[in-house]
């Protein structure tokens, strides 16, 4: 049994299409935004707790999604998908389709190719 030909430990090849790709990263983006809501939740729960202001709670951080969807970029025109000159990337989180051209939000496969 020779291991030389092979390492232990190898990872498959990613045959996924570049759309599914981008939907994947974009899923996991979401992921962390709603991670990091539940972690800033807890910490203010904390310092109100710690401080006796419960006046912290109403800190409520709504760009936090935002903030972490600025810099996904749309699978067919690579321009950021919810950031543009007029809205900025407040409404990042928000938005269902690009606002550069028009690629709804989840699209399996470029509607054009």
């Amino acid at each position: 049994m020779s291991s030389a030909s092979r390492p232990y430990r190898t990872r498959r090849p990613r045959t996924e299409a570049p759309y599914a790709a981008a939907w994947r990263e974009y899923r996991w983006r979401v992921t962390c935004a709603y991670l990091l809501l539940a972690l800033w939740i807890v910490a203010l729960v904390t310092l109100a707790v710690r401080f006796r202001t419960w006046i912290l709670l109403v800190m409520f951080p709504a760009p936090l999604k935002a903030l972490c969807l600025k810099g996904f970029r749309c699978p067919r025109c690579s321009q950021r998908f919810g950031v543009s000159e007029e809205l900025g990337w407040w409404h990042a989180g928000r938005v269902r389709s690009c606002l550069h051209c028009g690629l709804e939000r989840g699209a399996p496969a470029d509607p054009e190719g």
